[in-house]
Formats: C-alpha cells, sequence, structure tokens
C-alpha cells in the first residue's frame, strides 16, 4: 500500500499540471487562432450539460483548466508532503537542534552573496537607437548578467500585482506584458484603481519581504513554498501573460522558465539549496522593489508617451490633492517598512533568539 502511495500521488500530481498547462495552452488564443479552444468549449458545455451544469460561455477556457485541475493537484501534494512528512518524523527530532542555525547561517551568505550581486558592474548600455546611437538606460537599479533575468522576474511580478488586484476589485484582465528594458504594462478593465495602482510596487515588495519572512521563520516550508510558488507563476503565466497580436513572448518566456525553475527547484533540490536560492531572490526583489518606487519618487514624471506612471495615475484619480512623488513617497516608506520587518523578525530575531539560548547555556555550566 505505501509503494502504491508512493506512485499514486506523483501521478496525478503529473497528470493535473499537464491538465493545466496543456489544456491552457491549447485553448489559447496564440494556437490555431483560438480554432480549438472553441471546439473544446463546445465539448466542455456538451458534458457539463449532461451533469446539468451551466458553464457560461464567455468563461476563459485557460482559467477553467486552471480551476478544475488545481485542487486535484493540490490535494496530491498535499498527501506527497505528508507521506514524506512521515518518513522524515524519525530524523527530526536530530534535525531540529541545527536547523535554525543552518537557517541562519544560509540567510547571511545569501544576503551578502544578493549584495554583491546588486553592486556588480551595469550592463544598460545595450538599448540601440534608430540613429544608431546607444543609450545608456537611467533605471533604478544596477542591471547585471545575473540579475537580469531577476529584473525580468520583478517586472513580472509587478505587473502580475496589478492584475491580481483587479481581479479581486471586480475588474478585468487582458493580460500583461514584460519588456527587456525591464517595463511592463498590465491591461486591465474596471476594478478599484485605489489598490490597482500601488499593487505593482508594493505587490513586488511584499513578495521579497513576506517569502524571506516566511522561509527563515518556517524553513521546513522551503521546498514546499518553491513548488507552489513556481505552480502559481505558471498559472498566471499561461492566464495573463500568453503572447498576442500586441504583446510579445518576454512574458511568457520569464513566467514558464522561473515557474518551472522553482517546481523544479521544490521538488529535487535539498532544503539548504532552496534556502538559499530563495532567500537570494527574496532579497533580489525586495531590493529591485524599494529602488524602483525610489526611482519614481526622484522622477515622479516618468512613462512611456501617454501612458503615466502608477504614482501619477493614482494622484489623479484618487488622490488630487496629492502630488505624485509624494505619493511614490509614501509608497517607498510602505516598501522600506516591509523590507525591515522581513529582516527583523525573518533573520535578526533568529539571531538575538540563538545568542539568548547560548548565554543561557553558559550561565547554566557548573563552575
Amino acid at each position: 500500500m505505501r509503494t502504491l502511495s508512493k506512485v499514486l500521488w506523483p501521478l496525478i500530481l503529473l497528470l493535473s499540471i499537464v491538465w493545466m498547462v496543456g489544456g491552457a495552452i491549447v485553448t489559447s488564443d496564440a494556437y490555431e487562432d483560438g480554432q480549438v479552444g472553441g471546439d473544446v468549449l463546445d465539448g466542455v458545455q456538451s458534458l457539463a450539460s449532461g451533469f446539468n451544469i451551466n458553464v457560461p460561455a464567455e468563461i476563459p477556457l485557460p482559467l477553467l483548466f486552471v480551476a478544475t485541475g488545481l485542487p486535484l493537484a493540490l490535494i496530491s501534494l498535499l498527501f506527497l508532503l505528508r507521506n514524506r512528512g512521515s518518513r522524515a518524523a524519525g530524523e527530526a527530532n536530530m534535525l531540529r537542534l541545527n536547523t535554525r542555525r543552518q537557517t541562519i547561517l544560509i540567510a547571511v551568505l545569501a544576503l551578502v552573496f544578493a549584495l554583491f550581486l546588486w553592486n556588480m558592474r551595469d550592463i544598460e548600455r545595450v538599448f540601440v537607437q534608430p540613429d544608431g546611437t546607444i543609450e545608456t538606460q537611467g533605471s533604478a537599479i544596477n542591471v547585471s548578467v545575473i540579475t537580469f533575468p531577476v529584473r525580468l522576474f520583478v517586472t513580472f511580478v509587478h505587473e502580475a500585482g496589478h492584475s491580481l488586484a483587479a481581479l479581486l476589485t471586480g475588474g478585468q484582465v487582458e493580460g500583461f506584458e514584460v519588456a527587456l528594458d525591464g517595463s511592463g504594462r498590465a491591461l486591465v478593465n474596471g476594478g478599484n484603481i485605489a489598490l490597482i495602482a500601488p499593487a505593482g510596487y508594493l505587490g513586488a515588495a511584499l513578495f521579497g519581504s513576506l517569502l524571506f519572512f516566511l522561509i527563515n521563520r518556517i524553513p521546513r516550508w522551503t521546498r514546499g513554498l518553491s513548488f507552489l510558488i513556481g505552480l502559481a507563476v505558471v498559472i498566471l503565466t499561461l492566464s495573463f501573460a500568453m503572447p498576442s497580436a500586441d504583446r510579445d513572448a518576454i512574458a511568457l518566456i520569464v513566467g514558464i522558465g522561473f515557474g518551472i525553475g522553482l517546481i523544479a527547484l521544490g521538488w529535487f533540490a535539498p532544503r539548504v539549496i532552496n534556502l538559499f536560492v530563495l532567500n537570494t531572490l527574496a532579497i533580489l526583489t525586495g531590493l529591485n522593489a524599494v529602488f524602483d518606487v525610489w526611482h519614481l519618487v526622484m522622477n515622479p514624471g516618468a512613462g512611456a508617451g501617454p501612458i503615466v506612471n502608477d504614482a501619477e495615475r493614482f494622484s489623479i484619480e484618487v488622490t488630487p490633492l496629492l502630488p505624485p512623488a509624494v505619493v511614490a513617497f509614501m509608497w517607498a516608506a510602505i516598501a522600506v517598512a516591509m523590507l525591515v520587518f522581513a529582516m527583523y523578525f525573518g533573520l535578526v530575531k533568529q539571531v538575538e533568539g540563538e545568542l539568548s539560548e547560548v548565554v543561557q547555556g553558559k550561565a547554566k555550566v557548573p563552575e
């Protein structure tokens, strides 16, 4: 029975992921102009009618596949994690004593590594103008060979934050895109602009800060977090970042690349590798988010032609008495507070607890 469980749940999880990913791709507009998607929708509606279930004709088919496959994937993942937990129960007592010290060490190493990457040489001079001249992009970050993919991932998280805020406030999302220069755009209709506008910068800051806090306070969740974050990124990509007539494939490449990478990391890599990679990603994401919004404070009029930036749009539509620079400064303060909170409660408090135990242990040693 135990052998069957080892094979059954991974198989169900794999089939669920194939169902979600394959179904979303086949039914997207990027595949045969949507003809296959229309045929699939007709088949789904016919099948549902046999069970007296009404499927609205306007439902996005990619979301239908995700909604039907995700519960089964989560259930199978839950059983997999439970089985792993029972097998590891015998070793838990031995590992518990060293887990916190190991977590602190890895967090410090990741912080040093992330700061080293942050201060690497720029390679910003890569954008050639129509007249043949090379323009140095004055971005808010240092774009290095290694951090460049993270820069694109931060933009992905930024635009995903706008999209999720629109959905949560009753709006609709046509999709979002990511550009090689680190900019992006989310195409949304409706929703509450008071929440949608700041959800990009603050969403990226919250993602980095919350990730750093969780993996250092609850390190046993690290592999599961890698897997779930990767799965969420893949779902967001297939739902909102598919290429179309007015959107290229950069967001698709970034989302699928990071999503599959995080899924593989959580599934195959040991916990210490997951800790180091997720710590580095969290720190770089948080730093990028803070410096991006600070760049907006220093350049409140920044935008792309007729498209105004998030702070300016918030100022115009929500707080007309506050100029964009003030709005951006408020967001920067919130982003910094998130990062400080994560660093203090995720790392500093851990170190304080370790030092306190060491001091108490020495005090109990008989003379």
